[in-house]
């Protein structure tokens, strides 16, 4: 039986595949579709990791902000 987290791990890996097919086209710089599919991937990865962790969930939303904000900063700097 496949859970809710083993559909997140695809939806991710799906996203981040996307971006790279996407990045095949003529018309997109392979970075920017790799980019692209990294943003998207990162909404599921916040919702596996902070929204519905398998684990206790933390009272500090300053962490997931944190984390999500680092990730899309990261994301800005390779694409310049």
């Amino acid at each position: 039986m496949v859970s809710y987290y083993d559909r997140l791990l695809v939806a991710i890996a799906a996203a981040v595949l996307a971006g790279a097919a996407s990045g095949l086209h003529p018309a997109v710089a392979p970075h920017v579709g790799l980019a692209g599919g990294s943003i998207v991937s990162t909404v599921f990865l916040y919702e596996a990791l902070f929204r519905n962790p398998p684990t206790r969930p933390t009272r500090s939303t300053t962490a997931a902000s944190v984390v999500v904000g680092v990730g899309w900063v990261s994301t800005v700097v390779l694409l310049v």
